[in-house]
C-alpha cells in the first residue's frame, strides 16, 4: 500500500457539524476500498484566496492515509459522488 493525503475543501452550507459528519463517511470511502487512515486534521472553516463558484468559504480537512494504488480511482470515483465535497487534492507521499 502507498501513502497518500487528501485535503478536502467541504460547502459552507453544510456547517461545521455537517462537515464532521462528511469527513467521517471520506474516512469510511477509505475503509471500504482496503486503506487505513493515519491522521485527520480538522481544520475548520478557512476563506478562500479568491472567489470559487461564487464562494468564499469552506471548511478544510487533511487527511493522510494509505491505500492500494489500484483501489485509488474507485475511491476518487466515489468522493466525487459525494454532496457537500466542494474540492479536493490528493497526493501521494514519498
Amino acid at each position: 500500500m502507498k501513502q497518500y493525503e487528501i485535503m478536502n475543501i467541504y460547502k459552507l452550507e453544510l456547517g461545521e457539524e455537517g462537515a464532521k459528519e462528511l469527513s467521517s463517511k471520506v474516512q469510511e470511502n477509505i475503509d471500504s476500498n482496503g486503506g487505513k487512515v493515519s491522521a485527520s486534521n480538522f481544520w475548520g472553516k478557512r476563506k478562500f484566496a479568491y472567489e470559487m463558484n461564487k464562494q468564499r468559504e469552506g471548511f478544510y480537512e487533511v487527511i493522510n492515509f494509505e491505500i492500494d494504488p489500484s483501489k485509488l480511482k474507485k475511491f476518487e470515483t466515489k468522493l466525487k459522488l459525494m454532496n457537500g465535497v466542494f474540492r479536493y487534492l490528493i497526493t501521494a507521499q514519498s
